[in-house]
């Protein structure tokens, strides 16, 4: 009786064929199938194909996946750009009779700047860390592990990532300051005294 080991390697061949110059490689495949069965009708063949085409079939699914978490990446930062402009916004518009005090006492449009772009960096600020710190929570000590079983060449705590995350974040954070903030500075002074 033959060990298993040795039956299991003498029930599988692997076949490589370099097709001639100008011949086509799609062709191959059923050749070689039809050859194969020529030789012995019941020995299948697995797997007839370029080296290209079985890689692009093996990979197939994780491209859709990663195209799937690129929509939906490129969909989170949409929203998340609409939502800190809108925050920044309705802040800049709630302080409208405060900012209208502070100009007729004398405060000039770049104090009002100022204080508002700070009071947005106070904001991202804080968002930035509470959200660092959920994403080393969740992807430090529950998500990594399923996470590197998907990802391919990246790990799933490189810093590089999280800090252009943050970066990108930041600069639609500024922009989105930036237009409420000057609107505040071009507040007349006895409008914003009116304003409810």
């Amino acid at each position: 009786m033959p060990l298993l080991g040795t039956d299991l390697l003498t029930q599988f061949c692997t076949i490589v064929v370099r097709p001639r110059p100008g011949q086509r490689v799609d062709t191959l495949g059923p050749a070689l199938s039809k050859a194969v069965a020529g030789l012995d009708s019941n020995l299948p063949t697995y797997f007839a194909g370029t080296p290209a085409r079985l890689h692009a079939e093996i990979l197939g699914g994780n491209r859709i996946i990663a195209t799937l978490f690129s929509i939906f990446g490129i969909v989170g930062f949409i929203l998340s750009a609409v939502g800190l402009y809108g925050v920044m916004s309705f802040s800049v518009s709630q302080r409208t009779q405060e900012f209208g005090i502070r100009m007729a006492l004398g405060a000039d449009a770049a104090r009002i700047f100022r204080m508002v772009m700070t009071q947005g960096a106070w904001q991202l600020a804080f968002g930035l860390l509470l959200g660092a710190g959920g994403a080393a929570l969740l992807f430090g000590v529950l998500a990594a592990a399923a996470l590197q079983n998907v990802l391919f060449k990246v790990n799933a705590l490189d810093p590089f990532i999280y800090f252009a995350v943050a970066s990108l974040l930041t600069f639609v954070a500024a922009v989105s300051c930036f237009a409420p903030a000057r609107r505040a500075t071009r507040v007349d002074p006895i409008v914003a005294l009116r304003y409810e």
